[in-house]
Protein backbone atom coordinates (compact mmCIF):
# COMPACT_ATOMS: atom_id res chain seq x y z
CA UNK A 1 0.00 0.00 0.00
CA UNK A 2 2.74 2.50 0.59
CA UNK A 3 4.18 1.87 -2.47
CA UNK A 4 0.69 2.74 -4.44
CA UNK A 5 0.46 5.32 -2.58
CA UNK A 6 3.96 6.88 -3.23
CA UNK A 7 3.48 6.00 -7.36
CA UNK A 8 0.13 7.64 -7.32
CA UNK A 9 1.99 10.63 -5.62
CA UNK A 10 4.37 11.07 -7.92
CA UNK A 11 2.24 10.64 -10.67
CA UNK A 12 0.46 13.49 -9.53
CA UNK A 13 3.16 15.30 -9.46
CA UNK A 14 4.08 14.69 -12.93
CA UNK A 15 0.15 15.09 -13.75
CA UNK A 16 -0.97 18.68 -12.34
CA UNK A 17 1.85 20.98 -14.25
CA UNK A 18 0.37 18.85 -17.89
CA UNK A 19 -3.38 19.49 -16.34
CA UNK A 20 -2.65 23.38 -15.00
CA UNK A 21 -1.17 23.96 -18.55
CA UNK A 22 -3.68 22.72 -20.58
CA UNK A 23 -6.43 24.52 -18.53
CA UNK A 24 -4.14 27.35 -19.83
CA UNK A 25 -4.51 26.49 -23.38
CA UNK A 26 -7.89 25.60 -23.62
CA UNK A 27 -10.19 24.69 -20.48
CA UNK A 28 -10.60 21.51 -18.30
CA UNK A 29 -10.74 18.96 -21.11
CA UNK A 30 -7.52 19.65 -22.33
CA UNK A 31 -6.05 19.87 -18.93
CA UNK A 32 -7.28 16.37 -18.03
CA UNK A 33 -6.15 14.82 -21.52
CA UNK A 34 -2.74 15.98 -21.22
CA UNK A 35 -2.64 15.21 -17.30
CA UNK A 36 -3.40 11.39 -18.58
CA UNK A 37 -0.49 11.84 -21.17
CA UNK A 38 1.73 13.04 -19.02
CA UNK A 39 0.88 10.46 -16.44
CA UNK A 40 1.13 7.38 -18.87
CA UNK A 41 4.36 8.82 -20.17
CA UNK A 42 5.96 8.80 -16.78
CA UNK A 43 4.78 5.21 -16.20
CA UNK A 44 5.80 3.97 -19.48
CA UNK A 45 9.18 5.60 -19.83
CA UNK A 46 10.28 6.15 -16.08
CA UNK A 47 12.88 2.91 -16.29
CA UNK A 48 14.26 4.02 -20.02
CA UNK A 49 14.68 7.47 -19.00
CA UNK A 50 16.70 6.29 -15.85
CA UNK A 51 19.07 4.13 -18.07
CA UNK A 52 18.92 6.56 -20.60
CA UNK A 53 20.62 9.38 -17.95
CA UNK A 54 23.57 7.09 -16.53
CA UNK A 55 24.29 5.73 -19.74
CA UNK A 56 23.69 1.94 -18.94
CA UNK A 57 24.74 -0.93 -21.51
CA UNK A 58 22.83 -4.00 -21.79
CA UNK A 59 24.95 -7.19 -21.14
CA UNK A 60 24.31 -11.03 -23.20
CA UNK A 61 25.56 -14.06 -22.43
CA UNK A 62 28.32 -14.03 -24.87
CA UNK A 63 29.42 -10.99 -22.76
CA UNK A 64 29.25 -12.34 -19.00
CA UNK A 65 28.31 -15.43 -18.84
CA UNK A 66 29.06 -15.69 -15.27
CA UNK A 67 27.12 -12.74 -13.99
CA UNK A 68 23.86 -13.99 -16.31
CA UNK A 69 23.77 -16.87 -14.69
CA UNK A 70 23.88 -15.84 -11.33
CA UNK A 71 21.02 -13.20 -11.81
CA UNK A 72 18.96 -16.08 -13.74
CA UNK A 73 19.39 -18.48 -10.60
CA UNK A 74 18.49 -16.23 -8.16
CA UNK A 75 15.57 -14.62 -10.30
CA UNK A 76 14.52 -18.54 -10.12
CA UNK A 77 14.73 -18.40 -6.57
CA UNK A 78 12.91 -15.71 -6.35
CA UNK A 79 10.23 -16.68 -8.61
CA UNK A 80 10.34 -13.70 -10.66
CA UNK A 81 10.83 -13.23 -14.45
CA UNK A 82 14.46 -12.67 -15.92
CA UNK A 83 15.52 -8.78 -15.73
CA UNK A 84 17.55 -7.32 -18.63
CA UNK A 85 21.23 -6.66 -16.90
CA UNK A 86 23.32 -3.66 -17.99
CA UNK A 87 27.04 -2.39 -16.54
CA UNK A 88 27.02 0.93 -16.37
CA UNK A 89 31.16 1.98 -16.82
CA UNK A 90 31.64 3.25 -13.60
CA UNK A 91 34.66 3.06 -11.20
CA UNK A 92 32.37 3.40 -8.10
CA UNK A 93 31.21 0.25 -6.95
CA UNK A 94 27.15 0.39 -7.27
CA UNK A 95 23.91 -1.75 -7.31
CA UNK A 96 20.32 -0.61 -8.79
CA UNK A 97 16.93 -2.27 -10.19
CA UNK A 98 14.60 -0.14 -12.06
CA UNK A 99 11.06 -0.67 -13.81
CA UNK A 100 7.50 -0.67 -13.37
CA UNK A 101 6.91 -4.28 -12.66
CA UNK A 102 8.81 -7.70 -12.32
CA UNK A 103 8.36 -8.71 -15.85
CA UNK A 104 9.69 -5.78 -17.15
CA UNK A 105 13.11 -5.35 -14.08
CA UNK A 106 15.99 -3.83 -15.58
CA UNK A 107 19.30 -4.98 -13.47
CA UNK A 108 22.13 -2.66 -13.29
CA UNK A 109 25.81 -2.85 -12.00
CA UNK A 110 28.58 -0.97 -11.97
CA UNK A 111 32.01 -1.87 -13.47
CA UNK A 112 33.19 -1.11 -10.10
CA UNK A 113 30.99 -3.46 -8.27
CA UNK A 114 31.95 -6.40 -10.53
CA UNK A 115 35.90 -5.74 -9.53
CA UNK A 116 35.37 -5.07 -5.63
CA UNK A 117 33.49 -7.90 -4.43
CA UNK A 118 33.57 -11.19 -4.30
CA UNK A 119 31.03 -13.57 -5.94
CA UNK A 120 29.15 -14.42 -2.16
CA UNK A 121 28.99 -10.54 -1.69
CA UNK A 122 27.98 -10.12 -5.21
CA UNK A 123 25.22 -12.46 -5.12
CA UNK A 124 23.90 -10.70 -1.69
CA UNK A 125 23.82 -7.40 -3.38
CA UNK A 126 21.91 -9.08 -6.48
CA UNK A 127 19.48 -10.87 -3.78
CA UNK A 128 18.61 -7.13 -2.14
CA UNK A 129 18.04 -5.66 -5.50
CA UNK A 130 15.68 -8.81 -6.28
CA UNK A 131 14.03 -7.96 -3.03
CA UNK A 132 13.01 -4.79 -3.83
CA UNK A 133 11.75 -6.53 -7.28
CA UNK A 134 9.86 -8.86 -4.87
CA UNK A 135 8.22 -5.54 -2.69
CA UNK A 136 7.45 -3.53 -5.38
CA UNK A 137 9.51 -0.70 -4.37
CA UNK A 138 11.09 -0.47 -7.93
CA UNK A 139 7.84 1.88 -9.18
CA UNK A 140 7.93 4.96 -6.81
CA UNK A 141 11.73 4.56 -6.81
CA UNK A 142 11.81 4.69 -10.71
CA UNK A 143 9.35 7.45 -11.20
CA UNK A 144 11.38 9.64 -8.25
CA UNK A 145 14.88 8.84 -9.98
CA UNK A 146 13.85 9.57 -13.47
CA UNK A 147 11.28 12.84 -12.73
CA UNK A 148 14.36 14.07 -10.37
CA UNK A 149 16.71 13.64 -13.17
CA UNK A 150 14.59 15.30 -16.28
CA UNK A 151 14.94 17.71 -13.27
CA UNK A 152 18.25 18.47 -12.81
CA UNK A 153 18.86 17.94 -16.23
CA UNK A 154 16.56 21.01 -16.94
CA UNK A 155 17.96 23.03 -14.07
CA UNK A 156 21.75 22.58 -15.71
CA UNK A 157 20.16 23.52 -18.87
CA UNK A 158 18.52 26.38 -17.57
CA UNK A 159 21.02 27.59 -15.30
CA UNK A 160 23.65 27.47 -18.33
CA UNK A 161 22.00 29.36 -20.42
CA UNK A 162 20.73 32.16 -18.55
CA UNK A 163 24.78 32.49 -17.43
CA UNK A 164 25.21 32.90 -21.35
CA UNK A 165 26.18 36.49 -22.11
CA UNK A 166 23.79 36.14 -24.87
CA UNK A 167 20.67 35.95 -22.47
CA UNK A 168 20.81 39.13 -20.63
CA UNK A 169 17.87 39.77 -21.82
CA UNK A 170 16.49 37.17 -18.94
CA UNK A 171 14.57 38.07 -16.24
CA UNK A 172 16.28 38.48 -12.96
CA UNK A 173 14.18 36.29 -11.74
CA UNK A 174 14.72 33.20 -13.82
CA UNK A 175 18.08 32.16 -12.49
CA UNK A 176 17.12 31.87 -8.90
CA UNK A 177 13.99 29.93 -10.65
CA UNK A 178 16.34 27.06 -12.04
CA UNK A 179 17.88 27.18 -8.55
CA UNK A 180 14.65 26.14 -7.31
CA UNK A 181 14.52 22.68 -9.31
CA UNK A 182 17.49 21.22 -7.80
CA UNK A 183 15.52 21.04 -4.28
CA UNK A 184 12.32 19.73 -6.07
CA UNK A 185 14.62 16.69 -7.51
CA UNK A 186 15.48 15.82 -3.95
CA UNK A 187 12.19 16.20 -2.74
CA UNK A 188 11.22 13.65 -5.51
CA UNK A 189 13.99 11.45 -4.42
CA UNK A 190 12.48 11.58 -0.95
CA UNK A 191 9.31 10.62 -1.90
CA UNK A 192 10.54 7.29 -3.89
CA UNK A 193 12.61 5.66 -1.15
CA UNK A 194 13.10 5.60 2.32
CA UNK A 195 15.25 4.04 5.10
CA UNK A 196 12.45 1.01 6.28
CA UNK A 197 12.79 -0.19 2.24
CA UNK A 198 16.15 -0.55 2.40
CA UNK A 199 16.16 -2.75 6.00
CA UNK A 200 13.39 -4.51 4.43
CA UNK A 201 15.24 -5.07 1.40
CA UNK A 202 18.12 -6.36 3.27
CA UNK A 203 16.73 -8.72 5.38
CA UNK A 204 14.55 -10.58 2.30
CA UNK A 205 17.89 -10.17 0.43
CA UNK A 206 19.70 -11.84 2.89
CA UNK A 207 16.91 -14.84 2.76
CA UNK A 208 17.17 -15.17 -0.98
CA UNK A 209 20.69 -15.71 -1.08
CA UNK A 210 20.91 -17.46 2.18
CA UNK A 211 24.07 -15.40 3.11
CA UNK A 212 23.06 -12.40 5.87
CA UNK A 213 27.05 -11.96 6.85
CA UNK A 214 27.83 -11.96 3.01
CA UNK A 215 25.40 -8.47 2.61
CA UNK A 216 27.29 -7.56 5.54
CA UNK A 217 30.33 -7.49 4.18
CA UNK A 218 29.03 -5.86 0.40
CA UNK A 219 27.37 -3.03 2.70
CA UNK A 220 31.21 -2.53 4.84
CA UNK A 221 33.16 -2.26 1.60
CA UNK A 222 31.05 0.07 -0.35
CA UNK A 223 31.62 2.95 0.79
CA UNK A 224 30.80 6.49 -1.13
CA UNK A 225 33.00 8.58 -1.96
CA UNK A 226 32.99 12.34 -2.95
CA UNK A 227 36.12 13.68 -4.30
CA UNK A 228 38.95 12.35 -6.72
CA UNK A 229 39.07 8.53 -7.98
CA UNK A 230 35.75 6.81 -7.23
CA UNK A 231 33.14 9.25 -7.10
CA UNK A 232 30.05 8.55 -8.81
CA UNK A 233 29.84 11.64 -10.83
CA UNK A 234 26.39 11.13 -12.49
CA UNK A 235 25.09 9.85 -9.03
CA UNK A 236 26.28 13.44 -8.01
CA UNK A 237 24.95 15.14 -11.05
CA UNK A 238 21.37 13.61 -11.11
CA UNK A 239 21.05 12.96 -6.98
CA UNK A 240 17.54 11.68 -7.30
CA UNK A 241 18.68 8.30 -8.70
CA UNK A 242 20.79 7.92 -5.16
CA UNK A 243 17.38 6.38 -3.97
CA UNK A 244 17.68 3.60 -5.81
CA UNK A 245 21.15 2.23 -5.75
CA UNK A 246 22.12 -0.37 -3.04
CA UNK A 247 24.96 1.90 -1.53
CA UNK A 248 23.84 6.28 -1.15
CA UNK A 249 26.62 7.58 -3.50
CA UNK A 250 26.29 11.11 -1.74
CA UNK A 251 27.46 12.20 1.08
CA UNK A 252 24.68 14.03 2.83
CA UNK A 253 25.96 16.68 5.20
CA UNK A 254 23.81 19.72 7.13
CA UNK A 255 20.10 19.80 5.41
CA UNK A 256 20.67 17.35 3.51
CA UNK A 257 20.63 14.87 5.69
CA UNK A 258 16.79 15.58 5.71
CA UNK A 259 16.58 14.19 2.27
CA UNK A 260 18.46 10.97 3.17
CA UNK A 261 16.89 8.08 1.79
CA UNK A 262 19.28 5.00 3.37
CA UNK A 263 20.02 3.82 6.46
CA UNK A 264 23.62 4.72 7.91
CA UNK A 265 25.98 2.47 6.91
CA UNK A 266 26.72 1.39 11.15
CA UNK A 267 22.68 0.70 11.22
CA UNK A 268 22.47 -1.52 8.38
CA UNK A 269 25.36 -3.63 9.96
CA UNK A 270 23.99 -4.00 13.08
CA UNK A 271 20.34 -5.19 11.50
CA UNK A 272 22.03 -7.52 9.27
CA UNK A 273 23.93 -9.07 12.15
CA UNK A 274 21.38 -9.93 14.11
CA UNK A 275 19.88 -11.24 11.80
CA UNK A 276 23.04 -13.59 10.64
CA UNK A 277 23.28 -14.23 14.77
CA UNK A 278 19.64 -15.49 14.54
CA UNK A 279 19.99 -17.44 11.72
CA UNK A 280 23.23 -19.09 13.37
CA UNK A 281 20.69 -19.93 16.60
CA UNK A 282 18.39 -21.61 14.40
CA UNK A 283 20.60 -23.77 12.68
CA UNK A 284 22.12 -24.45 15.79
CA UNK A 285 18.71 -25.42 17.25
CA UNK A 286 18.35 -27.46 14.48
CA UNK A 287 21.30 -29.89 15.07
CA UNK A 288 20.58 -30.32 18.46
CA UNK A 289 16.99 -31.29 17.85
CA UNK A 290 17.71 -34.15 15.58
CA UNK A 291 17.74 -37.52 16.57
CA UNK A 292 20.88 -39.44 17.84
CA UNK A 293 22.15 -42.27 15.70
CA UNK A 294 22.20 -45.34 17.41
Amino acid sequence: MSNLLRSLALLGVVALPAALLGRWLGGWMPGAALALLAAAAAYRYCAPVVLRLYGAREVDAQGAPHLLAMVRDLARHAGVAMPRVFVLDEGAPNAFVTGTHARQASLVLTTGILQVLDEAELRAVLAHEFAHVLRGDMLPASLAAAGGGVLAFVAQAGLARVSDDAAAEFAPWVAPLWLLLAPLAALLARMGGSAGKEFAADRLGSLLCGDPEAMARAVRQLRPRVDGPGVFALAVRYPAGAQLMFDDPLRRRGLMRLFRTHPTRAARLRALRAQAGAAREVSASAVLEQPLER
